[in-house]
């Protein structure tokens, strides 16, 4: 939600040639013109504000994806497949091998809270509100948030 124009646009032949078109936990082919059969991973979750980038991103078969959820790297990748992971994206395998989940700490909040806050005119902007403050208050962001933003959401 607060990501959105964060994500790079990415190529899935490129993506299907890194993983040897094969599901990155599973092993098993995958067709990629059969896109309801796979799914880009978020290694690291955008629940914790990580954008989708191509360090950020593995190809998991749609069962595989579905079992990782919005979990923690660590708590879904074995060992190795972290270090594989790490190989093949770039990505920092420190991070992707902590116990704890870390909130992403390279992102703009009050960027972030100007982009969820342009919604459409109809749109159910109440509810938005109570979203947009659950998620910061989830990963203690308010204290990133400038004074204005705060007065605005009623911090």
């Amino acid at each position: 939600m607060l990501l959105a124009g964060e994500n790079e646009r990415l190529s899935f032949p490129a993506l299907f040639a890194r993983f040897d078109g094969k599901c990155f936990k599973t092993g098993k082919p995958l067709d990629m013109t059969r896109r309801q059969t796979w799914a880009v991973d978020h290694i690291l979750p955008s629940r914790y504000l990580y954008p989708l980038t191509t360090s950020n991103a593995a190809l998991l078969s749609k069962q595989a994806n579905d079992n990782k959820r919005d979990r923690w790297p660590s708590e879904f990748y074995t060992n190795n497949e972290l270090i594989e992971l790490a190989r093949i994206t770039g990505a920092d395998l420190t991070l992707l091998a902590s116990k704890s989940v870390v909130v992403n700490p390279n992102i703009d909040v009050d960027a972030c809270v100007t982009r969820f806050l342009s919604v459409r005119e109809r749109s159910n902007l109440a509810k938005r509100i109570s979203e947009l403050k659950r998620l910061l208050e989830d990963c203690d962001l308010t204290g990133k948030l400038s004074a204005a933003n705060k007065k605005m959401l009623g911090y």
